[in-house]
């Protein structure tokens, strides 16, 4: 088995670097083999733009899906992003850790997603969803939040995690992957902030060892249940008697 991990934190010695490095360590105890993308300290460019394409299909325009597309069947994908789709190319699991920023991922994530989840080539109309590219494979998120569980609940001031992380972790979802429940590590503002480091590295300490015995199990953990393909009609809307799973594709607005 294969594990391509990614981190999305700018401090190594972050809890989520951590966590990432956590991830490696014990899912190669296992006998896995890892790979592992720092995507700060790679210095990732999470914006696709015209320099990074020596030659265009189009020089009077930059329209991302059309060069993504050119340069994905010419074999010029640029360097760094066509070695995050061979490392995903390769693995049977992704974990991506980050923090909740703003109630979504960093930034840099969403860059990596923007330029590595290719058009023409990781997805296009005829593959997405139960027929994306990376069918076959699992996708999990190890989150982290400044707020404490209660306040990041569905009835918090933060609002529901789980809801916000939706249209992220939807995006593995649309390009194939089995999408695994996220692990939720909340309260890391109070336990990083405390004064004593007698109570905060104990904190810390425990939310690593959780995270190490999700690893021990994540072969069989479940996954988050979407719509099936055959669940919506021809002009993209759900079948009136198709199941519902989330709030956010249903037969009535929730909001």
């Amino acid at each position: 088995m294969r594990a391509h991990i990614v981190l999305a934190h700018p401090e190594g010695q972050s809890l989520n670097g951590r966590l990432a490095r956590m991830s490696e360590a014990a899912l190669s105890e296992r006998g896995w083999a890892t790979t592992l993308s720092d995507l700060y300290a790679m210095g990732f460019d999470p914006c696709d733009r015209p320099e990074h394409y020596a030659t265009r299909a189009d020089p009077d325009a930059f329209r991302v899906e059309t060069e993504q597309r050119f340069h994905a069947e010419q074999g010029t994908t640029p360097g760094d992003v066509a070695a995050e789709v061979e490392k995903l190319s390769q693995s049977d699991l992704l974990i991506v850790h980050f923090p909740l920023w703003w109630f979504g991922m960093p930034a840099i994530l969403k860059g990596w997603m923007d330029r590595v989840f290719l058009y023409g080539a990781v997805y296009r109309s005829t593959m997405r969803h139960d027929t994306g590219f990376f069918r076959g494979k699992k996708a999990m998120a190890c989150v982290t939040t400044g707020a404490s569980a209660d306040a990041c609940s569905h009835s918090g001031q933060e609002g529901d995690t789980r809801m916000h992380l939706w249209p992220v972790l939807y995006s593995f979802r649309y390009v194939g992957f089995e999408v695994l429940q996220p692990e939720l590590l909340h309260g890391i503002g109070s336990a990083i902030h405390r004064e004593d480091s007698e109570g905060r590295l104990p904190a810390l300490d425990a939310l690593t060892e959780r995270w190490r015995a999700t690893l021990q199990t994540v072969e069989t953990r479940s996954s988050i249940s979407y719509n099936s393909d055959g669940d919506f009609e021809p002009s993209g809307r759900l079948h009136a008697d198709a199941p519902e799973h989330s709030p956010f594709i249903s037969h009535a607005p929730k909001i």
